[in-house]
C-alpha cells in the first residue's frame, strides 16, 4: 500500500514540475505581434479599421498610437484614450486582437498608426499600418492663368495641382484642337515654341485623379 501511496506523490511531483516548467516558458517568451493591417486608402467621410494581434502580452501594455511629427496616444490595453467619438475600439480575446476604427475619415486621420506593446522602458515592440485619404485635385491659384506673347516666340505654362494619388496633369486646346507640333498633352510645364498666330485660347489644363471627378481650368 505505501508503494502505491509513493507512485501518486511521484505524479504528483511529476505534475507539479511540468507546470511549473510550462510557466516559466511562458514567463520567458517575448511579446510579438503577429499580424497588422496592411496599408489602407480610404475616401473623406468613409470607415477604416486597424487589426493588431499580439502574443504572449497579457501581462503587457498594448497600446495604438498616431506617430506622424507629434505622437498621439489613441488606446492603452482595451480602454480608448482619446476623447473622439469618430474613434472606437474592441478587444478579441480569443484572437488577442485590438480592433481600432475610425468612422467619418477626415483629410488629418492620414498618416501611420502603431500598435505597440511596452516591455520595459527601453524595450518596446511595434508595428506600423499607414493610412492614406484621398483627396480631390485642386489646382493651384499659382498656375499659370493667362499669357500674352508675340508670333514666333517660346511660351512656357505651368501647372501646380494637389490630391491624392498625385493628380494626372493634361492639357488640351479650345474644342479640343490639336496641340501645336512638339507640345506634349502631359508635359508640366507645357512649352510652345515658334508660337502661331492662329492658336485662339491657347490650352485647357485638367488635374484628375482617382479621387473626384474631372477638374478644368481654362
Amino acid at each position: 500500500m505505501w508503494r502505491a501511496e509513493l507512485m501518486k506523490i511521484n505524479n504528483l511531483w511529476h505534475s507539479l514540475l511540468v507546470l511549473l516548467l510550462v510557466a516559466c516558458a511562458q514567463a520567458q517568451r517575448t511579446p510579438t505581434i503577429s499580424y497588422i493591417t496592411q496599408e489602407q486608402i480610404k475616401d473623406i467621410g468613409g470607415t477604416v479599421e486597424f487589426d493588431c494581434s499580439v502574443q504572449y502580452a497579457k501581462e503587457y501594455n498594448v497600446l495604438f498610437l498616431k506617430t506622424d511629427s507629434d505622437p498621439v496616444f489613441l488606446s492603452t490595453g482595451s480602454t480608448l484614450v482619446i476623447k473622439d467619438s469618430r474613434f472606437s475600439l474592441r478587444y478579441d480575446p480569443n484572437s488577442s486582437t485590438y480592433k481600432l476604427q475610425i468612422k467619418d475619415i477626415q483629410e488629418t486621420d492620414a498618416g501611420t498608426y502603431t500598435c505597440q506593446v511596452v516591455i520595459s522602458t527601453v524595450h518596446k515592440v511595434s508595428a506600423n499600418v499607414k493610412l492614406s485619404v484621398r483627396r480631390p485635385p485642386v489646382i493651384s491659384d499659382n498656375s499659370t492663368q493667362s499669357i500674352v506673347a508675340s508670333e514666333g516666340s517660346e511660351v512656357q505654362m505651368e501647372c501646380y495641382a494637389s490630391g491624392y494619388p498625385t493628380p494626372t496633369i493634361t492639357w488640351r486646346r479650345e474644342n479640343n484642337a490639336i496641340l501645336p507640333t512638339a507640345s506634349k498633352v502631359n508635359a508640366n510645364p507645357l512649352q510652345v515654341r515658334n508660337l502661331c498666330y492662329i492658336l485662339p485660347v491657347l490650352s485647357t489644363l485638367r488635374a484628375i485623379n482617382d479621387a473626384a471627378p474631372l477638374v478644368v481650368q481654362p
